[in-house]
């Protein structure tokens, strides 16, 4: 108003500046207040208050008025007035109402309410310095609450044993429920037990003391009011289980490391780089417990322009390109868009998926199942299982060779496993295994064995202790005993005669099973197929041909086809309980020409149709159970190794022989065979090898060849693992049952 006024009398003595504009009230009233404000608070109330109440007018221009002042001139004192304080003084002509009920947020009443909280906290305080030791631990005092919002149904039966209701029933204040749970603590904290009673109460006798903290513990159940009953000792009904969705802890995803980490860079700190507005919430899984909005946060060095990321590392390498690097340590993998989980989760998909021989859409159901009895309404895919099985199996074959692996940055899933074998398959060769030697598969050599009942330079060891070897028939059969058995007393002389250091023997076993991936049906065409899960053709035939045959012609071998590959036909059911390799009555008749397995002489099997892909013959594995090389065929293998002169180079350090169950058969026809090649080892390891592998049949018939060859790579490294393991851990050596007795390099 005095500004108004000022304005005013400038403006009438033509003292008003040329640069401003004409004055007019609301250039004024501008500066201070909007109109609209003006108007509805302003304008109306201080006209009638200048016309009306000088009082007011006096009290608002005096900038001292006490409290005594605010009480006569508006009837209430108060500490702040405001607009609606001001229209109701009009209103009511000039006083302001007093009114009677008191507001419930005044001063007063927030102090009472904070000495009730404040009362609380003493009361669970006191309790916990007069119950137990002046020495006791944050960690134990949590470790008893926690002990006793974990147990409702034993409190339950402990405060039923506290409220008789029959003749017969007696009241215990220390029942045999609650003593139990002390007994459960005291051998939980085991020398720190005396942390739980005050200076002098402890004594050593275990009776008096479960005695005494059991009456800590029911003292503690009432203050907590964990008891079934209310206070006039009235059944109010079970205690039910304590929600700790009130404390659960509020998870971050963040990098591991806190300085970059590049060697051409400086080991700066990070800089958060993820805006506020673009930090994704996420799952998280942890373990069996799922955690939402979860924040993802990420680091950055300022001068390298690395960002560092919970499970790997975006770098430039020397050509200026990005690559990503999977972090072996990393805590939490993502596995999904908007999915992470910790490494917990991840290693149970691949122990499980190992110790089980399920595919990853079982694990899937298994642990959707499982889940489906908490809380959580959290469900998991097929697609982020594989992603959790490949990350992990990724980050444990790298971790044994300690490197982090390297690729090129926007990988999709398909061509990260491709990728990854590429570089940390080794060509099949598993590292754990290479430089493995025990007791178990290495032997110091001997010229002969120890005890053979039978002497006959052909019998195998094992198996002809106490039977007659069958003579060789044919060629060479009058010199082939005598010669053998004359080379053999030479050699044991010669050998008693030298004092030589042999280095130690083993083994190395071969054999396939029948069993590869799928790829493209047509002839000459090994690619991968379009469509894995029902598909026959690669991206291109598919193009060309389709996956129906447009002949009228075929048209019956289609819909026989299709009735015998159908999840709800009777013979697609048969398929589907078939146990890998099995041949039962009432199966349907293969209706394709197979190859025969170890055949010499290369067929060309006929295509028939174009209905299902095409599928690779088999899986080689190399088994070094016990340098000795053993196959099937180890006496073909030796006559072509002699003919194109790489025996030459072979014989300074390897020896071919047979399978046993192969010789029995070659040894009566196959001079070479039963005079360079007969077994003499456990020479079943990759039969052994390889029934364990046949378990995966049903997961691996329809991989594409990059998830094959992934997947029996990681299959592979960590049985070999563990085998190395369980070995280590063997006190005195004994025989090794059928799945624990290689250690094995597999090529495909």
């Amino acid at each position: 108003m005095k500004a108004l006024k000022l304005a005013k009398s400038i403006s009438g003595a033509g003292n008003w500046p040329i640069d401003l504009p004409k004055y007019t009230e609301f250039m004024v009233i501008d500066i201070f207040i909007g109109k609209s404000a003006w108007h509805d608070n302003y304008a109306t109330n201080f006209s009638l208050v200048k016309a009306n109440f000088p009082e007011l007018v006096d009290w608002l221009e005096d900038e001292n008025a006490d409290e005594d002042e605010d009480r006569r001139v508006w009837g209430i004192a108060k500490k702040d007035y405001t607009f609606l304080d001001l229209k109701e003084f009009v209103e009511n002509g000039g006083k302001l109402k007093v009114k009677k009920r008191r507001s419930p947020s005044t001063e007063e009443d927030r102090s009472v309410k904070g000495k009730q909280r404040s009362h609380k906290r003493n009361v669970f305080s006191t309790f916990i310095q007069q119950t137990f030791s002046s020495k006791v631990s944050l960690a134990t005092v949590l470790l008893v609450l926690f002990s006793m919002t974990e147990n409702p149904e034993l409190l339950s039966l402990h405060a039923r044993q506290q409220n008789p209701i029959y003749d017969d029933e007696n009241k215990t204040l220390a029942s045999g429920w609650i003593r139990s749970l002390s007994r459960a603590m005291m051998h939980r904290l085991k020398t720190d037990t005396n942390a739980l009673f005050c200076d002098g109460e402890f004594l050593p006798d275990q009776n008096y003391q479960a005695t005494k903290l059991s009456t800590k513990l029911d003292a503690f159940a009432t203050l907590l009011k964990l008891t079934p009953y209310d206070h006039k000792n009235k059944f109010k009904g079970n205690l039910l289980p304590v929600s700790y969705d009130a404390i659960q802890a509020v998870h971050t995803i963040c990098p591991d490391s806190i300085v970059c980490m590049d060697a051409e860079c400086k080991p700066r700190g990070l800089l958060q780089a993820t805006r506020t507005r673009d930090v994704p919430l996420v799952t998280l899984i942890k373990g069996n417990t799922v955690y939402e909005d979860v924040p993802v946060l990420t680091g950055k060095c300022t001068h390298c322009s690395t960002t560092y990321h919970a499970d790997h590392e975006h770098f430039k390498d020397q050509n200026g390109l990005w690559n990503k690097c999977y972090l072996n340590s990393a805590r939490f993998l993502k596995v999904g868009q908007s999915m992470w989980v910790d490494r917990n989760f991840s290693h149970s998909v691949l122990s499980g998926m190992y110790n089980f021989h399920v595919s990853a859409a079982a694990y899937t159901q298994y642990w959707n199942d499982c889940n489906s009895i908490t809380s959580s309404n959290i469900q998991i895919t097929r697609r982020l299982t594989w992603q959790a099985f490949v990350q992990e199996s990724i980050r444990t074959v790298a971790s044994s060779k300690n490197i982090n692996l390297e690729l090129r940055e926007n990988l999709n899933i398909k061509e990260l496993v491709v990728e990854a074998f590429a570089v940390l398959g080794n060509t099949g060769v598993l590292e754990p295994a290479k430089e493995h030697s025990c007791s178990q598969c290495s032997q110091a050599y001997k010229a002969t064995a120890d005890f053979m009942a039978n002497d006959d330079p052909a019998a195998v060891a094992g198996a002809d202790e106490n039977s007659n070897v069958p003579a060789l028939a044919g060629e060479f059969a009058d010199v082939s005993a005598p010669q053998i058995r004359a080379n053999n007393l030479n050699m044991v002389a010669n050998v008693d005669a030298m004092d030589v250091d042999y280095a130690p023997v083993k083994m190395v076993v071969l054999d396939g099973i029948v069993m590869g991936p799928t790829h493209c049906a047509y002839e000459q065409c090994t690619q991968d197929l379009k469509n894995a899960r029902g598909g026959a053709f690669c991206t291109e035939h598919e193009i060309l041909y389709g996956n129906r045959c447009p002949c009228h012609l075929h048209q019956q071998e289609w819909k026989k086809y299709k009735l015998d590959h159908s999840h709800s036909s009777l013979a697609g059911v048969k398929k589907m309980i078939q146990r890998p390799q099995e041949s039962m009555p009432w199966q349907p008749g293969i209706r394709r020409t197979v190859q025969p397995h170890d055949q010499d002489e290369d067929i060309e099997i006929p295509q028939d149709h174009y209905f299902g892909p095409a599928r690779f013959y088999c899986v080689e594995t190399i088994c070094a159970p016990c340098d000795y090389i053993c196959i099937d065929k180890a006496c073909k293998v030796l006559r072509t190794s002699i003919a194109n002169g790489s025996w030459n180079m072979w014989q300074k350090t390897s020896r071919f022989i047979v399978d046993s169950y192969h010789y029995i058969n070659h040894r009566t026809s196959d001079y070479l065979c039963r005079k360079w090649c007969n077994p003499a080892f456990n020479t079943q390891a990759c039969e052994q090898l390889n029934s364990w592998l046949g378990g995966f049949e049903s997961i691996l018939k329809r991989m594409k060849t990059g998830n094959f060859d992934w997947f029996l790579h990681a299959m592979f490294f960590y049985h070999t693992q563990h085998v190395i393991q369980k070995q280590a851990q063997r006190e005195t050596p004994h025989q090794i049952d059928d799945n624990e007795d290689e250690v094995f390099i597999v090529l495909h």
